[in-house]
């Protein structure tokens, strides 16, 4: 990473994103929802990290940070004037600083507290997502967390589908996912999970208040699960009574259009060319007015509120080449509003150097429970 900061001209970073913290010290925490950073410079100089009290044990015990630095709740306080006076210290005036910007660690009131206290100090520019480039292509290490966390998801999707059924709450269904990873060893799931039935099915997101599973019906999945942070994810639809031929046409299309998505995955395409697949793929089968502007997305480590370890996603003409030791999730959801019916097939995949890898298994036929 220092290497990187000096061939962009910075001279140091203002680390926001926990997953940043996690990657590249072992720091382990939910204090980043207040100000918490980490100072890395472009020389060797040692990684400061300016948080709360609440952190400090942890920060010490779960990284390699060793000059930790607390800011005091009070009316007054102002943790950027304080990290100014790290910045001095480490003779940082005057020079080129990279801030992690698109994190949710950093909130825009406390940017606007860090532009103030730096104003005249120093130069501040975006970090152009430096260490999530860096996260991108996954280590050993990480891949055998991302296969762990697929293998727990696997056993869960087997879990959810057995105890669904008409007469019970959709979150009860929920519930199952929960017990299932969490006493299988996973971490708590870093945002909550999409489990729409009924009309519901053709939102994108999960939405409150539970509803109960009707004798004809339709369940849309798609959730996370992380160990040791690391995300795998999944998204499948589960019919109740007897099938519409329209929703099974929408299965249909949708496990095509996965497949062909896969086989792309190979390294040197693009991103840009698997969303053409997608795109492709639901046009022809007449669902261009119901798809989405975005078809999956890199996973990796994340913490709350989301599992989406992004940039990148998978849109049109993106322009990030597929290496080998990426983790992408691919979603095929189609939301036809018109008929209500909703249909969702997704996976996790390894990039290798041939044929990728599927990490998350599917039933091999669509899931009909009468």
């Amino acid at each position: 990473m220092r290497r990187r900061l000096r061939e962009a001209g910075f001279d140091a970073m203002l680390v926001f994103a926990q997953e940043s913290h996690y990657w590249l010290t072992g720091y382990d925490t939910g204090g980043f929802v207040f100000f918490q950073c980490a100072v890395v410079t472009a020389d060797e100089q040692p990684i400061v990290l300016l948080t709360r009290r609440p952190d400090l044990v942890q920060a010490r015990v779960t990284s390699t940070i060793e000059d930790i630095r607390i800011w005091w709740d009070a009316e007054d306080a102002d943790p950027a004037r304080e990290l100014r006076g790290i910045l001095e210290e480490l003779g940082l005036r005057g020079k080129r600083i990279a801030v992690e910007l698109n994190t949710h660690g950093l909130t825009g009131w406390n940017l606007w507290r860090v532009q103030n206290a730096l104003d005249g100090f120093c130069t501040l520019d975006d970090d152009d997502h430096l260490i999530r480039k860096l996260r991108l292509v996954k280590s050993p290490a990480e891949i055998a967390f991302t296969r762990k966390a697929a293998e727990i998801l696997d056993r869960s999707l087997t879990a959810v589908i057995a105890v669904a059924r008409p007469g019970i709450l959709d979150s009860e269904i929920k519930a199952e996912y929960l017990r299932s990873i969490l006493c299988d060893g996973a971490d708590m799931p870093p945002n909550a999970p999409l489990f729409n039935s009924g009309a519901r099915a053709t939102y994108g997101r999960g939405v409150s208040a539970p509803r109960v599973i009707q004798e004809q019906d339709q369940l849309l999945v798609e959730y996370p699960v992380a160990y040791r942070r690391y995300n795998a994810k999944t998204e499948w639809t589960i019919l109740f009574g007897t099938p519409d031929p329209r929703q099974v046409h929408m299965y249909d299309a949708a496990r095509e259009t996965l497949e062909r998505m896969t086989e792309i995955a190979r390294p040197g395409r693009t991103l840009g060319e698997i969303f053409d697949a997608h795109a492709e793929g639901l046009d022809s089968a007449g669902y261009a007015r119901h798809r989405y502007g975005a078809t999956g997305y890199s996973v990796g480590c994340t913490f709350a509120p989301t599992s989406m370890d992004v940039p990148p996603m998978i849109y049109p003409g993106n322009p990030t080449v597929c290496e080998p030791g990426m983790t992408l999730f691919y979603h095929v959801m189609i939301g036809d509003s018109e008929t209500g019916f909703g249909m969702g097939v997704g996976h996790t995949l390894l990039v290798t150097e041939g044929v990728p890898e599927v990490l998350t298994g599917l039933p091999s036929e669509l899931t009909i429970i009468t």
